[in-house]
């Protein structure tokens, strides 16, 4: 039996430092808050038996909303992994696009007049004035807007969430650049550095929190889209139970949250 071959380990040129930093910050970061990870855990299955339950839906005009929930699963996965290892401002632009993601869905999904909305996003790349008309049909605020006609409440807290992390990230603004930095200061001279990898506990936690609120609220749009498969897995349930556990969880953190602030 031909033994197993072994990857080489990184090397010891700067980028294969910070890819060592960051995987081992994920690992500390998923040991030192264990109720976080775990709920982390859940969702994540939550978004593969979503998966799972539309694998069979052969309605041809909810196969985008399908293919969407992939991608909204994997901008979930990429924002906890890039805040769990200390790149915080940059998880934000991941969940953005999640959010956009889950909006386009929904309102390809809705389409009074299908395949309209879908022709059209297919079409967005063969010509300038395909490109401008897929640019106008799937305006934020027109894909927020159909959220909103069919679930204003959670329209308006993932609305909010879409604010909250473009003020984080998703948009180069102050919030979301000083986050990592940190200042030194001497009798000579006074030194800004902004980390690359900077896992400050509150950063991170709030990070997370934020990603876990964002993944609840794109679990519902999708609920909106297919409600009777959702029933059957038992995933109107689940939203609740990940609702119950997000609270707990974060609530158990509160203390350290506004007692604690450093790095590992």
């Amino acid at each position: 039996m031909t033994a197993e071959k072994q990857i080489p380990p990184w090397g010891q040129d700067a980028l294969s430092t910070l890819f060592q930093t960051a995987e081992y910050n994920d690992r500390v970061t998923s040991l030192k808050f264990p109720n976080v990870y775990s709920l982390l855990q859940r969702i994540d299955a939550a978004f593969r038996h979503v998966g799972e339950a539309v694998e069979k839906d052969s309605r041809q005009e909810l196969l985008i909303p399908r293919l969407m929930i992939a991608r909204t699963r994997s901008s979930f996965f990429a924002s906890i992994r890039l805040s769990m290892s200390g790149q915080v401002a940059e998880s934000y632009p991941v969940l953005r696009a999640g959010i956009e993601q889950a909006w386009y869905a929904l309102h390809i999904a809705k389409d009074p007049n299908p395949p309209e909305r879908v022709t059209v996003w297919v079409q967005r790349n063969d010509d300038e004035s395909l490109r401008s008309k897929c640019k106008n049909e799937f305006q934020i605020r027109k894909v927020r807007s159909t959220h909103q006609s069919f679930d204003s409440t959670t329209a308006e807290q993932l609305h909010e969430l879409y604010e909250r992390v473009i003020d984080l990230g998703a948009h180069p603004n102050q919030q979301g650049v000083l986050t990592s930095m940190n200042l030194s200061e001497t009798e000579e001279e006074i030194t800004y550095q902004v980390g690359l990898l900077a896992p400050k506990v509150i950063p991170v936690l709030f990070a997370l929190k934020t990603t876990v609120e964002v993944a609840i609220g794109m679990l519902k749009v999708y609920q909106l889209i297919f409600p009777e498969r959702f029933k059957i897995m038992s995933l109107d349930d689940e939203i609740k139970a990940l609702v119950g556990k997000l609270n707990l969880d974060f609530k158990a953190y509160g203390a350290q949250l506004k007692q604690q602030e450093g790095n590992y």
